[in-house]
């Protein structure tokens, strides 16, 4: 099973970075035979999802194994060839988000600015006199 967006339940994905071997590279003389090839199958499963990365002389990651089913790989990291590896920046979604802000009220306002400012300056001041 390959992951998708879809599969995250209550998580969300920030962003990825993306390593993958220069004999994969990005041109389309390439061993994937395609301009980008590992780049747009990232862009192709996960659309919204930004993602930056270069082109490396071999990749760390955890040992590659033929037909491996775990998507979220963990152990010992390895020096790979010829392969890609992602890495998923993977954060609790914040449901509730907009609902919290709506509880909110800030006033930035000119005077409410102005009375932090004083407030601020004489605790600072009594704060630097003790």
């Amino acid at each position: 099973k390959k992951l998708q967006e879809e599969d995250l339940v209550g998580e969300q994905i920030l962003g990825a970075i993306m390593v993958s071997c220069s004999g994969r590279g990005p041109s389309r003389s390439s061993l994937m035979g395609k301009p980008m090839a590992d780049a747009t199958m990232f862009r192709h499963r996960f659309p919204s999802v930004p993602c930056c990365g270069f082109y490396a002389g071999g990749e760390v990651g955890p040992k590659a194994t033929v037909a491996a089913t775990n998507v979220f790989s963990r152990g010992r990291a390895d020096l790979q060839g010829f392969t890609v590896v992602f890495a998923l920046f993977i954060v609790p979604k914040r449901e509730d988000h907009h609902r919290r802000l709506r509880l909110c009220h800030i006033d930035d306002g000119q005077e409410n600015v102005l009375t932090y400012l004083k407030e601020h300056m004489k605790n600072k001041q009594t704060h630097n006199n003790a």
